[in-house]
């Protein structure tokens, strides 16, 4: 359950933070009360999709359409739709159904999908046995995943054969993984503690932390990171923390601890599905140009 106050910026920010939308180009696109929007974004060539699954809707660039999902990506132009019963839509076409999967991701032109019994290459009907799999990416040259087990969780990498390629880092349960820059991520958002940080680390030790509250690394996408909406700092507000350095992105407003989703590839696409409208949750993607 997330808070209805709307909470925002109105100290003065961290030197290097910009507000989307205020000090920072970003287009907004809210959805109606009860939609979700932004609970799953993608972003490509300066276009976006993102699910609303509290009204089984789907919107590309702005517009609602009657297809459900619960998550969705892009297999090249087409839009990728995974609905909550597993059923895969390429270009509104039925093409396959995964139960049970926990984590998707899609990428040059292969689709894979978090399993309890392992990491499924979903269009070759490969499983690679992987046990307590909680995320997955695609990068240029393999799959990587968050493997968590009695002894923590690691990044993991498998050539596009599901040949095994070793850890590439620590990671925390919750993380997500991605590649940006030709560097796999790890993400450990440490969610035991209320006030934890959170944080990214890459392949070659590089670190990325984030402030008591943000638990960063639940989320990578689009040469960023984020987690929550952070009600522990002064003032509230929702960080998105570039991996390469530069300037932190801002949502000022937002519903207490809402999940942050990043999409996009040269242009972030941000979705929060709690964030307000209308007076009540509603969900927004916020587009933020390259």
């Amino acid at each position: 359950m997330y808070a209805l106050t709307l909470l925002g910026c109105t100290d003065p920010l961290l030197p290097g933070e910009g507000v989307l939308g205020v000090e920072l180009p970003a287009r907004f696109t809210y959805g109606q009360p009860g939609d979700r929007l932004g609970a799953s974004v993608a972003g490509q060539a300066g276009g976006w999709i993102a699910s609303a699954p509290g009204a089984d809707q789907t919107w590309r660039d702005g517009v609602a359409t009657d297809a459900p999902s619960v998550w969705v990506g892009f297999w090249g132009e087409e839009a990728v739709l995974v609905s909550a019963a597993g059923e895969v839509r390429v270009g509104g076409e039925a093409r396959w159904d995964v139960d049970g999967a926990v984590a998707w991701a899609v990428g040059s032109e292969r689709l894979v999908a978090a399993t309890p019994d392992g990491l499924l290459f979903v269009e070759r009907g490969l499983l690679v046995p992987v046990m307590g799999l909680e995320a997955v990416a695609i990068g240029t040259e393999r799959v990587l995943g968050l493997a968590c087990g009695d002894e923590g969780c690691s990044g993991e990498a498998w050539s596009f054969d599901g040949d095994p390629l070793g850890a590439f880092a620590a990671g925390g349960s919750g993380g997500a993984v991605g590649e940006w820059g030709g560097r796999a991520w790890a993400g450990a958002p440490d969610w035991a503690d209320p006030e934890g940080p959170g944080r990214v680390e890459a392949e070659d030790g590089t670190v990325v932390h984030g402030l008591p509250g943000d638990h960063l690394g639940a989320a990578i996408g689009g040469g960023y990171t984020a987690g929550t909406f952070n009600k522990w700092i002064v003032p509230p507000r929702a960080r998105i923390a570039p991996l390469d350095g530069g300037a932190a992105l801002v949502l000022e407003s937002g519903a207490e601890l809402q999940p942050i989703v990043l999409g996009g590839d040269t242009m972030l696409v941000v979705g929060a599905p709690y964030a307000a409208a209308h007076g009540e949750p509603s969900g927004v993607v916020v587009e933020v140009p390259g």
